[in-house]
């Protein structure tokens, strides 16, 4: 046998290995309004996030990292319960928002201004079957530094869209931060593991920002086999990586189906106070839906969730959507 056949032979066996339920996880997720069809209103965002494992796990690697924000945050609601898994999260987000017209290189007065938004955050996470709880903080900037314009050039050139040529007018720079935290409660559960189970759950959460000053509430209901401990897919961004902890089956394989209803409530927009000349005023009440599946195979996930909600714009009351892709990967 060749050193070559050896290592893939031992590389296939470690990729079946069964899952630690407490195991890092790295995330990707895509959104875009090209899954929908149209340029409006939230355009595009990347969104790359990584779960420590749990601090239960033991006392090495990034067990330790959770463990010591776990102790540390023991004063925070449903933080440092026995009965509870704990980990963190950290993602690296990006978003640009752009006006339906993107062929036009002057700014469109009548409609939502360019915008681009880079930020890091960082989130405690708190589990166990039936509550997921995270507190977490948020840093970040608004304008040319967030580097969005040169990322949906580079997508529409890939993808064969219409270039957009209106950046030369997007708001910034500005630093951006806040606060957010979110709590998913599981309301009901039928089924048994194995075959078809079928979930309701309902969450809410809360951002405190210059950025965005919102807060959500909604219900999912989810159906499948094999369904992870997690009970709250992340179906219209209620919060950025509520469905990373517990997210993966114990089983090699697993796949879901959900549906989300909700609103959010728009405190504070950045866009809106900073829109300056345009005739941009947010509405501060959104109606949401979301829907979509996921697809579990070993160490690898796969998610697709189609998101509608009701206009931004007071005076524009079109419905906007867009998509979004999510692959994982439990190291």
């Amino acid at each position: 046998m060749t050193v070559k056949t050896c290592v893939a032979r031992i590389s296939l066996c470690l990729l079946f290995v069964p899952l630690p339920l407490q195991a890092d996880v790295f995330n990707i997720a895509w959104d875009n309004d090209l899954f929908t069809g149209s340029d409006r209103g939230y355009t595009n965002g990347v969104r790359l996030s990584y779960l420590t494992s749990a601090a239960e796990a033991g006392n090495q690697g990034s067990a330790s990292l959770a463990r010591a924000a776990r102790d540390g945050l023991t004063f925070l609601p449903g933080v440092g319960d026995p009965a509870n898994q704990h980990a963190v999260s950290f993602s690296l987000r990006q978003l640009m928002v752009t006006p339906e017209d993107i062929n036009r290189k002057e700014p469109q007065l009548d409609d939502m201004p360019y915008a681009g938004h880079l930020s890091l955050s960082g989130t405690l996470w708190s589990w166990n079957d039936d509550t997921v709880t995270g507190f977490g903080g948020h840093l970040g900037v608004v304008g040319p530094e967030s580097g969005a314009e040169a990322i949906q050039k580079w997508v529409h050139k890939v993808t064969g869209s219409e270039d957009p040529r209106g950046w030369d007018n997007q708001l910034g720079t500005d630093v951006i931060g806040g606060l957010q935290a979110a709590h998913g409660r599981k309301l009901l559960h039928a089924g048994q593991t194995g075959d078809i189970e079928q979930q309701l759950s309902v969450v809410g959460s809360a951002v405190l920002s210059n950025f965005r000053t919102t807060a959500n509430t909604g219900l999912i209901w989810r159906l499948g086999r094999h369904l992870p401990t997690n009970f709250i897919p992340d179906y219209a961004g209620t919060a950025p990586t509520i469905a990373l902890p517990g997210s993966f089956s114990e089983s090699a394989t697993a796949w879901s189906v959900f549906i989300g209803l909700g609103v959010e409530y728009i405190a504070y927009s950045y866009l809106e106070d900073n829109a300056d000349d345009y005739r941009f005023k947010e509405d501060p009440f959104l109606a949401q839906i979301g829907l979509g599946g996921t697809w579990q195979w070993d160490r690898l996930q796969a998610a697709l969730i189609l998101r509608a909600s009701t206009g931004e714009e007071q005076r524009n009351q079109d419905n906007f959507s867009f998509g979004t892709l999510s692959l994982s990967w439990a190291l």
